[in-house]
This record gives C-alpha cells, sequence and structure tokens, in this order.
C-alpha cells in the first residue's frame, strides 16, 4: 500500500506523525511525507521520503514576529483564518495530482486542502490528530473555538478546528485524560520507532540535583523576560532552558536553543511549558508534572485538561509575581496531589500508540 502524509511543515505538527509513518513502513507499506515547505532533513533522518507540496508559507511561524502577532487577538485571528483557508481550491488541485498513485492519504485535520483533495479523489483518508481537537468536551470554549467558528469552513464533520474523516479518526491520547469519544480511536502517545530527525545530544546533569525544564515550543519560545522571571523564582533546582534564538543571558541556567525535550524529560521534576499539545502528550508520558502557561490558541485547551486532570498547575507567566512562580514550583517539586494525578495518568499513556495508529490506517485501502 501506498500511503501518503500530508502535513503542516512545523515541529508540533509533523514530530507526532513520525511514528506512525515509521510503523507503516515496519509493516511492509510505502509511505511518503509532504508538506507546504522543507522538512527534507528531518524526513531523511528519520528514514522517510519528502516531497514538498504546495500551500500558505508567507506568514509569521516563530519568534518574535510571531509572539508579537499572537498578542493581537484580531491578527492571531486573521492568521487563523488564512491557515486554514487561504487558496484552498488551487491547493486541492495540486495535492488530487500529488495523490494520483497512493491508495491512502493519513491527514493533518488542519489541512483542509488536503483532505478535501482526498475525497475529490476517492481516497480514504485519515484524520491523525496532532492535538487534543477531537476529545475536547462541549462546555470548553476558548478565543480559538470562537474564531473557527466564525469562519467559512468547507463542508464536513469538525471538533474544534479539526476537520473529520468519515473513514477514521485518531487522537494521541487515553480515556484516562477524556473519556470516551465516539467515532475516534485514542490510541495513546505517538513516538518514533527509530531516530525522529532531529535529534540533539542532551548535556550531563548534576547527580542529585532535581531538574525543572522550560520550554515554550518551537514557535513561540520568544519571551526573554519569562526565562529570566524562571531563573529568578528558581527554588535552587537544576533549570534547563530551551530559548530558540534568544541571545541570552540566563545565568545560572543550563540553555538549548533546541533541547532534547524526550531526554530531558526522562530527569525532569517539573515541566514548565506553554501547553503545546505535543509537550503535554510527552509530559504525561515522561510522568512530570505541568506548570502550563498557556499563550494562545489551543494551548488553552491543554491548560483545561491539566486543571481538570490535576496533573499540574495552570499560571500566566506574564503576570505572575517571582515569588508565586516559585511557590508553584515548589509545590510541584513535592510529593503532592498533582504528582499523585500524573503517575495515574501516565500509567495509561505507556503504550506505543504509533504502532496502534499504523494498525488502524493499514486497514484503509481496499
Amino acid at each position: 500500500m501506498r500511503v501518503a502524509f500530508a502535513l503542516i511543515p512545523e515541529k508540533g505538527h509533523v514530530n507526532p506523525y513520525i511514528g506512525p509513518a515509521q510503523a507503516l513502513q515496519e509493516m511492509g507499506h510505502e509511505v511518503v511525507v509532504g508538506a507546504p515547505g522543507d522538512i527534507s532533513g528531518q524526513c531523511a533522518a528519520a528514514g522517510l521520503p519528502f516531497e514538498s507540496l504546495p500551500g500558505n508559507t508567507d506568514r509569521p511561524t516563530h519568534g518574535a514576529e510571531l509572539v508579537a502577532l499572537i498578542q493581537d487577538r484580531e491578527r492571531l485571528a486573521t492568521w487563523i483564518g488564512q491557515l486554514l483557508l487561504d487558496n484552498l481550491d488551487e491547493q486541492t488541485a495540486q495535492l488530487r495530482a500529488w495523490y494520483r498513485g497512493m491508495d491512502a492519504v493519513v491527514v493533518d485535520p488542519l489541512y483542509y486542502a488536503a483532505s478535501l483533495a482526498a475525497e475529490a479523489e476517492g481516497l480514504p483518508w485519515a484524520a491523525v490528530s496532532n492535538s487534543l481537537n477531537p476529545v475536547l468536551p462541549p462546555e470548553l470554549d476558548s478565543d480559538l473555538l470562537r474564531t473557527v467558528r466564525g469562519l467559512q469552513r468547507p463542508p464536513g464533520r469538525y471538533a474544534g478546528c479539526d476537520r473529520l474523516s468519515p473513514d477514521l479518526n485518531i487522537a494521541f491520547t487515553t480515556e484516562a485524560l477524556c473519556g470516551p469519544v465516539e467515532g475516534v480511536h485514542l490510541v495513546g502517545p505517538s513516538f518514533p520507532l527509530w531516530d525522529r530527525g532531529d535529534e540533539v545530544a542532551v548535556r550531563p546533569l548534576p547527580e542529585g540535583r532535581q531538574v525543572i525544564y522550560a520550554s515554550f515550543g518551537s514557535q513561540i519560545y520568544h519571551w526573554p523576560e519569562l526565562f529570566t522571571k524562571l531563573a529568578e523564582a528558581n527554588p535552587d533546582a537544576e533549570l534547563v532552558l530551551s530559548v530558540g534564538d534568544l541571545p541570552g543571558p540566563f545565568p545560572g541556567c543550563q540553555v538549548y536553543r533546541y533541547a532534547p525535550q524526550l531526554e530531558l524529560l526522562r530527569r525532569a521534576r517539573v515541566f514548565v511549558t506553554h501547553g503545546g499539545a505535543n509537550s503535554f502528550m510527552e509530559a504525561i508520558s515522561a510522568n512530570v508534572p505541568m506548570l502550563v502557561s498557556p499563550m494562545c490558541n489551543d494551548q488553552f485547551h491543554q491548560a483545561y485538561f491539566t486543571e481538570r486532570s490535576q496533573i499540574g498547575l495552570v499560571t500566566d507567566l506574564r503576570t505572575a509575581t517571582v515569588e508565586e512562580i516559585r511557590d508553584d514550583l515548589v509545590r510541584l517539586m513535592e510529593d503532592g496531589p498533582e504528582r499523585e494525578a500524573m503517575a495515574r495518568l501516565s500509567a495509561t499513556y505507556q503504550v506505543d500508540g504509533a504502532r496502534a495508529a499504523a494498525r488502524l490506517i493499514d486497514r484503509l485501502a481496499p
């Protein structure tokens, strides 16, 4: 079977799919990854063929420019609309041509043109979500959900921002987090089977000292004042920061430009995060309580589940004082209710979601 993976070329929209693509290869299928941006280096290192696709590439995607944009509600709503809807007809036509010769398609459910093209070609397609959109409860509301409800989206069935498939829908979580969800397979977390393709070496960490790891992701990391505040609030732990292209300095901290997050989470006592869906999944798998400071979009959904599951604390690092942050860190470092709740949830995440997803995708083609 030839399987196309149509993805958005950002880390949070690529990394969860590496494992299922590798698992399909392991099963003997031919896999091709496509994205409207160049992720050829990572795909090659992960052992996956890559082809460049049409799409919207003329918008801010990271750093100071994106951080400024997300703090302007009107500009952010426009940016979301552009990401989801710009040039849909043109993209769909080009993707239809790319799909010819494929037997099935795996789609990032935010990549609407990819699912529309699969339907136009009569191909079975799987909506494999890199977020918790398919499992959001009806009572949850957010700026992001209000924004997408106001858009003129293509016909179809939606959950949050995701365009769902009539054939197969997959979310990388478990019932212990969200309960059963009709029409969505909850397969557990997704990790690579071998190299993910973006690994960096982990530096030695001091033995016998607790580790606090802080990252605001690969896109909205440009918060120098927040990293400085965390350093001031540090309750005598080894503080490890993932700071992107920020120049620093951050005295007394171990600093990465792009961190080996999976390795660091295995050593971390507490994870300070913006609440990105991939980071959320990885922290639960690693059994690390979180201090979540959501900044935009679906990060508020992960914050909701953090509070509901009691697996961490939610704050706004932009307005919290140094003393408040230190109190939160101390609480999470102790053997308290958040650590107990995280241990219970993490136990359900010790499954191979990548291979489980691949087995479901394997059944798609006639």
